[in-house]
């Protein structure tokens, strides 16, 4: 059977990180044919920067093509999550510099490209930061939707509320009329949101399990998480929510999460409710608004793939 090929967009981020860890130990099930970064958690050239040290310790490098993309939202000012994912993004942990340059291409023409060619074969796009790329790209050219397979986003909030405000989650907050197009183009989407990635959290000693796998690429997703626990301790007394990874892992094991069917749409109008998703449940709606999680099942997924570094 072949590979599901998947580009991941992303702003990494200490999750964005891991999920990316994920990814490429998963490489049996799944191809990472490029992955395209954007500005949200951090100011967009510390983005590109953290997408390349992740591929240079997952041991890839050339073959995975690492594209910049859009430096701020489309309309709204720019907005940035130092405080969680500290001032590198990475939680100041002390990575070695990327060697390898990123490729030339500006992620949103990448993904026009790669897109179009892939008709035959659709790609998996997985959206771990704001929209902008992807909307950008759907605008452009909007024939890449044959080139898709599905589109698979961690953001928005329903019955938890929001992380960013008391209404909206950050990736959506970021760029909601970003989110609000891609949304609203009809193609078929999951959606990791808080509903869901918050019943979903990576305890120390969980942490301890992933380190004691023992390669470079397990010790680093452990001081990721750790890293993750300390900030969210630090701002909300508790250890933090698994969530860009849950998008690798629903990918590997969509069994272990479940929720209903539905229409989305954003909140773009200024006012307390700004970058608010509103889901709308129906049986013939085109997202999966997941709400359910196997979360001590959705834990060992994950470390079952990241000990594959180790074989």
């Amino acid at each position: 059977m072949r590979k599901r090929q998947i580009i991941i967009d992303c702003d990494p981020g200490l999750d964005d990180a891991v999920a990316l860890l994920v990814a490429f130990a998963a490489s049996d099930m799944m191809d990472v044919v490029g992955i395209t970064t954007v500005a949200g958690n951090v100011p967009a050239e510390l983005t590109l920067r953290n997408a390349r040290i992740i591929r240079e310790l997952a041991g890839r490098g050339r073959d995975v093509p690492v594209c910049g993309g859009a430096p701020v939202p489309l309309l709204r000012d720019p907005v940035t999550a130092e405080d969680f994912h500290g001032s590198t993004g990475l939680g100041n942990i002390p990575f070695p510099k990327p060697r390898v340059r990123p490729s030339r291409a500006n992620a949103v023409n990448f993904l026009v490209r790669t897109l179009r060619t892939a008709k035959g074969f659709p790609i998996t796009l997985v959206v771990t930061g704001p929209m902008t790329n992807v909307a950008l790209a759907l605008t452009m050219a909007p024939d890449i939707r044959e080139g898709l397979k599905e589109i698979v986003v961690m953001g928005g909030a329903d019955s938890e509320g929001g992380n960013i405000t008391s209404h909206a989650e950050f990736n959506v907050f970021a760029d909601p009329h970003a989110a609000q197009s891609v949304f609203q183009s009809g193609i078929p989407t999951r959606v990791l949101n808080l509903d869901v990635t918050h019943q979903i959290r990576t305890t120390d000693d969980q942490v301890e399990r992933v380190r004691a796998l023992g390669s470079k690429q397990a010790r680093a997703a452990a001081d990721l998480l750790a890293a993750s626990n300390r900030l969210e301790e630090k701002a909300k007394a508790r250890v933090a929510p698994l969530h860009d990874p849950s998008t690798i892992l629903c990918l590997l094991r969509p069994d272990l999460f479940e929720g209903p069917q539905a229409t989305v749409s954003v909140v773009t109008e200024t006012g307390e409710r700004f970058g608010k998703t509103v889901p709308d449940y129906r049986e013939d709606g085109h997202v999966l608004w997941y709400n359910q999680a196997d979360a001590d099942a959705v834990f060992s997924e994950m470390l079952g793939q990241l000990a594959r570094f180790g074989e």
